[in-house]
């Protein structure tokens, strides 16, 4: 990579990677790199963002793919979403909250030793009420999937403090969005979220439709001005 030759790797899971769920051009790393070069103009340096998402992973996964998918494209910049999968109950899934941290802080440190900063996103937020484990106990200790979500989310908060990676903070934003459309009168009650099925896909209350890869996109975009990591 030279000074004329900038690559953002956007390192996840099916969040990232879009499809199937939203066409490869309306994902937000796709969106990411339109409005990038858009900022960077003609005379800028060559932008290009990858994604590096996979669906169905969690962080164990993803440090394995580490090398291929993301230190081979020396990046400058990588952004990190994992977690939805993480809190799976399931044998091959689960990865408690302790080693989520650790496996956020061995990704900053391997994207820290290629020179490359780091943002940690935070996972967004699932609608309980679309989702497939409602009804089921799995998560009762959290008061629900998105309860476990909402705690996941808070170990990345504290992985970006404890690293020095900036955080962009994806669950925080949908939240402040479903609290502007109760403010607004479109729902009685934000806290079930279903006022989000326009932004979180109303077939499993998990993946983020079109609208709902912009927000991310946008709020990235923002992330990467406002710290001026270009």
């Amino acid at each position: 990579m030279t000074v004329d030759e900038l690559t953002i790797v956007c390192f996840g899971d099916s969040v990232t990677l879009g499809t199937p769920h939203v066409p490869v051009e309306d994902s937000f790393p796709a969106l990411l790199q339109r409005r990038l070069k858009q900022f960077l103009g003609e005379a800028g340096p060559a932008l290009q963002v990858v994604n590096s998402g996979a669906g169905g992973e969690n962080s164990a996964e993803g440090l394995a793919r580490f090398d291929s998918d993301v230190a081979a494209h020396r990046p400058f910049l990588v952004t990190v979403e994992f977690g939805l999968n993480d809190l799976r109950p399931e044998p091959d899934k689960l990865i408690e909250r302790e080693d989520f941290a650790g496996n956020l802080g061995e990704i900053y440190d391997r994207c820290q030793a290629l020179g490359a900063e780091v943002v940690l996103m935070t996972p967004n937020p699932v609608i309980d009420r679309l989702h497939s484990s409602w009804g089921t106990h799995a998560y009762d200790p959290y008061g629900g999937c998105n309860g476990a979500v909402s705690a996941y989310a808070e170990v990345v908060r504290e992985a970006a403090e404890k690293t020095g990676a900036v955080l962009c903070d994806i669950y925080a934003t949908f939240i402040e969005i479903a609290i502007e459309k109760q403010f607004a009168g479109e729902c009685y009650d934000y806290s079930d979220l279903t006022c989000l099925a326009d932004y979180i896909s109303r077939n499993d209350g998990v993946h983020p439709t079109i609208a709902g890869q912009a927000v991310i996109a946008r709020e990235l975009y923002t992330t990467v001005l406002l710290y001026r990591l270009l």
